[in-house]
């Protein structure tokens, strides 16, 4: 059987349980040992090592399998492990995320996984379960007394409650089938209370099976009904007392029984098929193709227009009703949490604070906000970079801090939110924050600018020197940091998608990055203007207002004009002479107030068309290095309009 085409959903299933045990590993590095977390662990790394076995990939069954019998110990023993067991752990991880990466990119994995293993069982040898039950006197076996509550709590009335213990056959496989028809042999005879362990999670290592059971059969009648299960050795019955003496030694671990109706509100959550897996090159793939009937639809409606036929207009005016309702539709399908790629920050901080020896606590926000799964996907690396830089060069050493009168454990932030039609996401530390003379020092040493200048500038201005390619104040190289990899690759890739970065920082408090975001980059709303007898698109999101300006004025002032409005000078370019207009000028003009990055600037245009609803098209490589344009869109008249790059013009 090929199952090389379900590849493809293994890894992405895998890499979520991945997600998941990192998560539980973390919390129980920090809070101790959590019942609930270790459970979920458990069942995660037995989902991977079962769907690992039937893809066919045995080393990444083989690996799990030992993760799953370390798990099992742990939560069988309670306790928070040491920080041995605890490194094995992530070590398991990080190698299976490593071997999923060898099979995305060629299908295989070779990666040796023996050293680990015998790592991870050594901790397995160093962390001994306890006995799972412990008799009473008389052979009665007793529980603590909450577990005692409990099942008087759900014990039918005129039962008793009895311990069925099993034994599977050596060398039996697919245990969990087998617990499931033992219960069901026993369902008639009474009401299963309790497990151990949960009957989810029998994994082919239990030697055995402990069920706690509501009954009024007989003892006889119950072994019987065990015994007829294929795959059962051994069985025995005892009765519970449930007398719930201080001195009564420990039973059955994980012998919690649920409250009443609890399977039937399981059952009654979500189904299986309520939802599906979609690829994201489909959903991109029908988002290209929505785009494109838009455009359609625009020419059809110009043409509606020229030929004035007013049935055919009105059946346009549904069809684009109906349009923006399938558009709005695909544009959330592609939507995802920005807990999607949150997630995996955590650990990153973890091993990065560890390796440069600070203390950090990292705190995550807005984890439930929506976003674009494409824009999601470019800002990865760019998160990742801002987290590197608050660890290296923001936070301070433990005792540097000290010595400021600061916590010595320092502190970074990521959150995310919307404002307006927005997402925002910012990275905070209290950290050092970023010297403005440090860095206009480091600039005028480079040649960057001149002293003299350099004392006009205000704060804000002078850190704008960071997004510079290859600038640092850093005289070292870190690790950490990126090698010397300066802020410009943010920058860049921010405002490749539509978005900006801010810079806010105090010296000696810390620093805050905040990247702005488009909603989507396929499909946004524009201002449509004319230039030289060609059209051209700014994005709303960088329009502020449309005024007509004077030619009175417009004053030179050093090498550049500007034009006052109402408080605020702001530097004037005549778009129509920089794109090849010798024509001269109006006695006022009509110009669109932009802003990107909190500057602004006047554009003089030829002609304001108004807004419209566009679909961004991506440019060459020549096109783009031009700097004046981000993209470009087609129009209703079939003909190609540039999308004006703001940010080349403030």
């Amino acid at each position: 059987m090929d199952n090389s085409k379900y590849l493809d959903v293994f890894i992405e299933e895998s890499r979520e349980n991945l997600q998941s045990l990192n998560g539980m590993l973390l919390s129980l590095e920090e809070r101790g040992f959590d019942e609930e977390g270790m459970n979920e662990a458990f069942r995660a790394m037995h989902t991977l090592k079962g769907t690992a076995g039937v893809i066919g990939i045995p080393s990444i069954q083989e690996l799990a399998h030992v993760m799953e019998d370390l798990f099992d110990v742990l939560r069988r023993k309670r306790e928070t492990p040491s920080r041995a067991v605890l490194e094995a752990l992530f070590a398991g991880v990080d190698t299976i995320e490593r071997m999923l990466g060898d099979l995305e990119t060629t299908g295989a994995t070779q990666r040796p996984i023996g050293d680990l293993a015998c790592r991870i069982r050594a901790a397995m040898e160093s962390a001994p379960v306890p006995a799972a039950v412990s008799a009473g006197t008389g052979g009665r076996f007793v529980l603590e007394k909450p577990q005692l509550d409990q099942i008087r709590d759900v014990l039918p009335e005129g039962n008793r409650a009895v311990l069925v213990t099993i034994t599977w056959s050596e060398g039996l496989k697919f245990k969990e089938g087998r617990a499931y028809q033992v219960v069901k042999a026993i369902s008639g005879l009474g009401s299963l209370l309790a497990s151990s362990p949960d009957i989810e999670e029998v994994a082919d290592p239990d030697e055995q099976l402990v069920l706690v059971l509501g009954t009024t059969s007989d003892d006889g009648t119950i072994l019987d009904a065990v015994h007829d299960v294929t795959g059962v050795s051994e069985a025995a019955l005892a009765p519970i007392d449930l007398c719930d003496r201080a001195d009564a030694p420990a039973g059955p671990e994980d012998s919690r029984p649920s409250e009443k109706g609890e399977g039937e509100e399981r059952r009654a959550g979500p189904s299986a098929g309520s939802s599906i897996r979609v690829k994201s090159k489909l959903l991109d793939k029908l988002l290209d193709l929505v785009s494109e009937i838009m455009i359609n639809n625009i020419r059809i409606n110009q043409i509606a227009s020229d030929l004035k036929n007013r049935e055919l207009k009105q059946t346009l005016q549904n069809n684009a009703r109906l349009m923006g309702e399938m558009q709005d539709i695909v544009l959330r399908t592609r939507m995802v949490q920005v807990d999607f790629i949150f997630k995996r920050f955590p650990r990153l901080v973890r091993d990065l604070s560890l390796a440069n020896g600070k203390e950090v606590e990292f705190i995550m926000r807005g984890t439930d906000i929506e976003i674009d799964r494409s824009l999601l996907d470019e800002i990865g690396d760019a998160l990742v970079h801002l987290l590197r830089n608050s660890l290296d060069h923001g936070i301070e050493p433990k005792e540097d801090r000290v010595a400021r009168g600061k916590d010595p454990r320092g502190t970074i932030i990521l959150s995310a939110f919307q404002e307006q039609s927005n997402i925002i996401i910012t990275v905070e530390d209290d950290g050092r924050g970023m010297d403005p003379e440090r860095i206009v020092a480091k600039a005028i040493s480079k040649g960057l600018i001149k002293s003299e200048d350099a004392e006009r500038m205000d704060d804000r201005s002078k850190l704008q020197f960071v997004f510079l390619p290859g600038f640092s104040t850093s005289e070292t190289i870190s690790d950490i940091s990126g090698r010397g990899v300066g802020m410009d690759v943010v920058k860049t890739k921010i405002e490749s998608l539509g978005g900006f970065v801010r810079l806010d920082s105090t010296l000696g408090r810390g620093c805050k990055i905040t990247l702005k975001l488009p909603p989507s980059m396929s499909i946004i709303r524009a201002m449509l203007i004319e230039v030289n007898d060609e059209k051209y698109a700014i994005p709303l999101e960088n329009v502020r207002e449309t005024v007509r300006v004077p030619l009175e004025a417009i004053h030179a002032v050093a090498d550049r004009c500007v034009f006052q409005l109402r408080d605020e000078v702001l530097p004037v370019l005549n778009v129509r002479s920089e794109f090849g207009s010798l024509g001269s000028m109006a006695s006022d003009m009509p110009a669109v107030i932009v802003e990107k990055n909190d500057s602004r600037a006047c554009l003089l245009v030829s002609r304001l068309i108004g807004q419209q609803e566009i679909v961004v098209k991506s440019l060459g490589k020549d096109l783009r290095q031009a700097g004046y344009f981000s993209g470009a869109t087609i129009l209703g008249d079939g003909k190609v309009a540039m999308i004006l790059d703001v940010g080349a013009f403030t």
